[in-house]
């Protein structure tokens, strides 16, 4: 049985409360203002992301991983000598920038991709283009009584002046799930989430209203505009390969590309994520053969 798919608050008390937290002011909405945190909605909570791992959730208390928080107070280049503290920080607040360096430490090459992806516009870019969301899983109820970690679309675009979404899957180019002599794992990670943006688009479209809604209303004082409700759902997911040199662009990414255009995967490749132009990323991953 699918579970409800929901990625948004019930209420406006959650979001006032964070708007008066001293580390979501002076800390992390500096960093998000700079594209350097990721701020996004779930299901009666705020999460907020760096170099892709979760930072903090917000469910009226912040949060954090324990192997982010359980670092020396005094965190620094030097070495620790044997008999010397080591333990958890003293607050967030303090901190924060050394809970940031612990989940930067922790990034592997897809997830700093997908995270300099993320920079070329979130939320407060106002750009016509922006990432709206990551990590997007959907679930079902035999997921969450067994404890499967369901497979999570990277990103989801948005194209703010046709009021369109539009899913993407991202992979390193060393990533193993794109290589194959015969159909690679990604053809079917991808299709899979075709067919579950078909089935589901309705319920989609339905909740990134509201989820743009809390948006709208955390971020208010910092938006030039109110970002429009979406109508819109692209119903075929996108691929984006990044992470390979020129040899390798003339050379073993010819036979992956091939592969995946012949298996109907609307592909982008890019060597520099880091140089992603987001109207680039949405365009082409609609159209196949780039």
């Amino acid at each position: 049985m699918k579970k409800e798919f929901r990625r948004y608050l019930k209420d406006n008390v959650l979001i006032q409360k964070l708007k008066n937290e001293k580390l979501f002011t002076e800390k992390l909405l500096p960093d998000i203002q700079k594209q350097a945190v990721f701020p996004a909605i779930r299901e009666n909570g705020i999460y907020f992301y760096y170099y892709n791992s979760l930072l903090f959730e917000y469910d009226g208390k912040f949060k954090t991983h324990p192997k982010f928080a359980f670092v020396p107070s005094m965190y620094g280049n030097s070495y620790v000598s044997d008999g010397n503290e080591v333990g958890k920080i003293s607050n967030f607040y303090d901190g924060y920038e050394n809970i940031k360096e612990r989940a930067k430490l922790y990034a592997s090459p897809e997830a700093i991709g997908v995270y300099n992806i993320c920079k070329s516009g979130n939320i407060l870019s106002n750009n016509n283009y922006v990432v709206l969301d990551i990590e997007v899983a959907f679930e079902t109820e035999m997921d969450k009584q067994n404890g499967i970690r369901q497979n999570r679309i990277d990103i989801l675009l948005y194209d703010i002046k046709e009021k369109a979404l539009l899913f993407n899957e991202a992979k390193h180019f060393t990533n193993g799930e794109i290589w194959s002599n015969s159909v690679p794992a990604v053809v079917n990670q991808v299709n899979r989430y075709n067919n579950e943006i078909a089935q589901r688009k309705d319920e989609i479209l339905n909740v990134y209203k509201k989820y743009i809604g809390n948006i709208n209303k955390i971020f208010a004082d910092e938006l030039d505009n109110p970002l429009p409700l979406p109508q819109k759902v692209n119903q075929q997911c996108g691929l984006v390969i990044f992470g390979f040199d020129s040899d390798q662009r003339n050379g073993r990414l010819e036979n992956v590309k091939q592969n995946l255009i012949n298996n109907n995967i609307k592909l982008y490749c890019i060597g520099n994520e880091r140089k992603i132009n987001l109207e680039n990323l949405y365009n082409k991953s609609r159209q196949s053969g780039r």
